[in-house]
């Protein structure tokens, strides 16, 4: 009995108020102030109803020989300060190739002087976080190349990864440039 007048005390609420008398807001309470004629369309008098208002023929579009010296000067000055960063960067984000991870310094030599023998273009490096050595090599600027080196280090040393890495820009490029040699010697 108590959740049954509950309920249609509940009911009843709901019904008084929302019959309350607030006002409903209406278009003519305030003005609108905007005057929009400017982009409205105009027709002259004479034109036919329902005719197309006559286009106004626009001039072509400027080109090159057209534009100001300023803003050559300014793209000058644009490319020349790329130019400037570019060749002050160092590391670009790369890849290396992990050939070694072990506890064994002796292992770690072993695979450096590998590489030195059988890779004298790819640098090595060495990083040591006491317990584990880790020999990374190279300096790859495409996935393409480290691929192409890491397919053929499989043989020797299955385990051999990629790992992202801050590259030398130099080395990266050196290794661009054995890639592009080797394209030009092929028939």
């Amino acid at each position: 009995m108590a959740i049954r007048s509950f309920l249609l005390l509940f009911v009843s609420g709901i019904v008084l108020a929302a019959c309350s008398s607030r006002p409903i807001p209406s278009s003519s309470a305030k003005g609108y102030d905007l005057d929009l004629s400017a982009f409205r369309p105009k027709y002259e008098a004479g034109s036919e109803k329902g005719a197309a208002p006559e286009e106004k023929t626009r001039k072509p579009a400027p080109t090159m020989s057209d534009q100001p010296l300023f803003i050559q000067q300014k793209l000058d000055y644009s490319l020349d300060t790329l130019a400037t960063r570019n060749r002050n960067a160092r590391y670009i984000a790369g890849y290396k190739i992990q050939l070694y991870t072990g506890t064994s310094r002796s292992e770690l030599d072993a695979a450096k002087v590998f590489v030195y023998q059988t890779y004298p273009e790819l640098d090595t490096y060495v990083a040591y976080n006491h317990p584990t050595y880790r020999l990374r090599i190279g300096d790859f600027g495409t996935r393409l190349d480290v691929e192409k080196y890491l397919n053929k280090l499989k043989d020797d040393y299955p385990s051999a990864t990629i790992v992202s890495d801050r590259v030398l820009v130099s080395g990266a490029l050196k290794i661009m440039d054995s890639r592009a040699a080797v394209k030009e010697d092929e028939p």
